[in-house]
């Protein structure tokens, strides 16, 4: 038996070496799947890290853009609070109106303020005014008021009427006529969200 071992121990060898052949395979196998689940990892992880970068830059130009739109808000805010004062001085606002038709040369000027309305972001006052004049005039009368509301100070012509008055040379190319209108100033308030209407 010791001789057909000795004759045979090169199949002996063989099938060791082909023991540890299978096994290093399977090993190398392991190794081989291992690394290539991790590759599919690493490329999930990379699109996804590719994607999360693309919506970093979006984000980060909707943040210029909203940047911008928000200092032209806030400059319109600052138009508004221009005209819109935080209290409508009455004063003011009659003699800017008496100002304007004396400067036109218009008869009988007469600016009577009424009661203020609230709402809710805002309190506007009426003024009643009468006057006596010309068409022209009168045109000139509201281009002036429309001037003072593009500098910075809203009056709003609420209401309008002329009639013809009995004054003046009836045969004039220009008539005398009489004007009652509303101008409406208003002036901003704090908002309180409890008191809104």
């Amino acid at each position: 038996m010791k001789d057909k071992l000795v004759s045979n121990i090169h199949l002996l060898f063989l099938v060791y070496a082909i023991m540890l052949g299978v096994e290093k395979f399977d090993v190398m196998e392991q190794e081989f799947n291992s690394a290539k689940r991790d590759l599919t990892n690493s490329q999930n992880k990379l699109k996804k890290m590719e994607k999360d970068l693309l919506d970093l830059k979006r984000f980060e130009s909707n943040l210029e853009e909203s940047k911008t739109r928000v200092k032209e808000v806030v400059e319109r805010m600052e138009k508004v609070q221009r005209q819109l004062p935080s209290d409508i001085n009455v004063t003011e606002v009659n003699g800017t109106l008496t100002d304007f038709s004396n400067e036109l040369r218009m008869l009988d000027p007469s600016p009577t303020p009424k009661e203020e309305q609230s709402f809710n972001f805002y309190v506007s006052k009426d003024f009643n005014f009468d006057a006596k004049g010309t068409f022209l005039q009168f045109l000139i009368f509201f281009e002036k008021l429309e001037k003072l509301s593009n500098n910075g100070r809203i009056l709003n012509v609420k209401y309008l009427r002329f009639f013809e008055s009995n004054e003046g040379d009836r045969r004039s190319r220009f008539k005398i006529l009489g004007l009652t209108t509303t101008v409406e100033a208003y002036k901003y308030k704090k908002f309180d969200p409890d008191k809104v209407e």
